[in-house]
């Protein structure tokens, strides 16, 4: 019976992460949100280096700390902030603590699925999300978007924390996402995005250690023809799974690429 029980919680705290909504645990995962993801959305911001006048996409804002990190650069600039999650509870939120920003058009939001982004092709300065990537229902179209939307010499960024990914996947809340790190980063390779790479990071308020994956757009050909046609996206999908079938993949990479402190403290200055 306790084991039913504890399989039942379980299974409801994954299909939140997924996907919040009312109710206890959609509740319960929006204040995890905000008390373990605060300090990663306002890295994701920090490190994006949005400027007064730059044009800025969350993908899955959740309650909006990200959202309001953004909105506090760009309010007296000429930029603005645009938000999707597919989780109405999510909209309704993070739609309450930005009222102000929503009524003077700094900020807008939309329901719906990264894989269809109401914006204008080459229309964004930057990117970020946290804890984000795992839940996209479809790697291949989801980059595609972010490439359409982002302006040539945009940023990408989005910030997690390995060690507490590993801790939810052991505690079965994981089981409607796909973490790898490896897989990501090869995608946005193979999707034309550049200098993507991975660093080990400190929190400069609080000393918190999190990794960031950076990613740019550095320019872009002169039709979107160019891109890899479905065929191909279908071969390279294919031979990503190939190298990562092996379930540990995701544990061996956390390991081999953690660097020493000497080597972590070298990049989190940098």
């Amino acid at each position: 019976m306790a084991g039913k029980v504890n399989s039942w919680l379980s299974n409801s705290v994954a299909r939140n992460f997924r996907l919040p909504q009312k109710g206890i645990f959609g509740w319960f995962v929006s204040k995890y949100f905000v008390q373990r993801n605060k300090f990663l959305e306002e890295n994701a911001v920090r490190l994006c280096d949005i400027k007064p006048d730059h044009n800025v996409l969350e993908i899955g804002f959740g309650p909006g700390l990200g959202l309001q990190s953004a909105y506090n650069i760009v309010k007296n600039g000429k930029g603005k902030v645009y938000g999707i999650d597919t989780s109405f509870y999510m909209l309704e939120t993070a739609s309450k603590k930005l009222d102000k920003a929503i009524k003077e058009q700094k900020v807008l939001l939309f329901h719906g699925s990264a894989t269809h982004i109401p914006l204008n092709t080459d229309s964004i300065h930057r990117v970020f999300h946290t804890n984000c990537y795992y839940f996209w229902p479809s790697m291949r179209s989801v980059m595609r978007e972010i490439y359409r939307v982002m302006k040539p010499g945009g940023i990408m960024v989005t910030t997690l924390n390995i060690d507490k990914l590993r801790l939810a996947q052991q505690r079965g809340f994981m089981k409607h996402g796909h973490p790898d790190p490896v897989k990501y980063m090869v995608c946005l390779e193979n999707y034309g995005f550049e200098n993507v790479h991975l660093e080990y990071l400190k929190d400069p308020a609080t000393g918190k250690e999190f990794q960031a994956i950076f990613s740019e757009v550095v320019e872009k050909p002169a039709h979107d023809s160019a891109m890899l046609s479905d065929d191909e996206d279908d071969e390279i999908e294919k031979e990503v799974h190939t190298l990562l079938k092996d379930k540990s993949e995701y544990a061996q990479f956390s390991h081999q690429s953690k660097p020493n402190e000497p080597d972590r403290q070298k990049q989190s200055t940098a």
